[in-house]
């Protein structure tokens, strides 16, 4: 038989799925439920201001205190998110909050933002990032349990909210080379 690990035992270690899906139930808080391990840090993302790439790429760059020279892109974020050096810490977790909101609209946005997280879970694992280091880096995307339906294909392994484990879904798919060449252009 398996072994499931809790979420908060996941968040700690490096190994994939990079990106979960956490569906609160009601009454709860993403900020209770999902706690950062000592040493890591974890920065908020507010699913409300992402509902285009526009508001997407601010939210980011404003709660992961980006760099001046972000450029506002796919790719801009893809290299922000593997380096950060101006962010020192053990691992980084990411909670988007109402992540329903997150690219309501467009699905094919939705899906280079998971590829574009996927690749920076994978960076730093490997110790890909600009620095050279290995570390846990994870994003929460945490969704009140009455708004789940608002998105048909979420895409994300769904983790529980109650420590008990977590419950298998369609995992992330590996980024194409076709869907780079298509981010890169926008």
């Amino acid at each position: 038989m398996p072994v499931t690990l809790s979420l908060r035992t996941h968040l700690g270690t490096s190994t994939p799925p990079w990106s979960g899906l956490l569906v609160l139930p009601r009454g709860s808080s993403a900020t209770t439920i999902v706690t950062a391990p000592t040493g890591f840090l974890m920065r908020t993302i507010e699913g409300k201001k992402c509902r285009t790439t526009s508001g997407l790429f601010d939210e980011f760059a404003q709660a992961l205190s980006f760099p001046e020279y972000f450029g506002h892109n796919w790719d801009a974020l893809e290299e922000c998110l593997a380096d950060f050096e101006w962010l020192p810490a053990k691992g980084y977790i990411l909670l988007i909050s109402n992540a329903h909101a997150v690219l309501p609209d467009d699905e094919e946005e939705y899906e280079t933002l998971l590829e574009v997280l996927n690749d920076a879970g994978e960076a730093w694992s490997k110790g890909q990032t600009v620095d050279g280091r290995s570390a846990p880096f994870h994003v929460v995307f945490a969704v009140a349990a009455q708004d789940k339906s608002t998105r048909h294909r979420w895409e994300l392994e769904e983790f529980s909210a109650t420590e008990q484990g977590k419950s298998g879904r369609k995992p992330l798919r590996k980024r194409s080379a076709t869907s780079k060449k298509k981010s890169a252009k926008k």
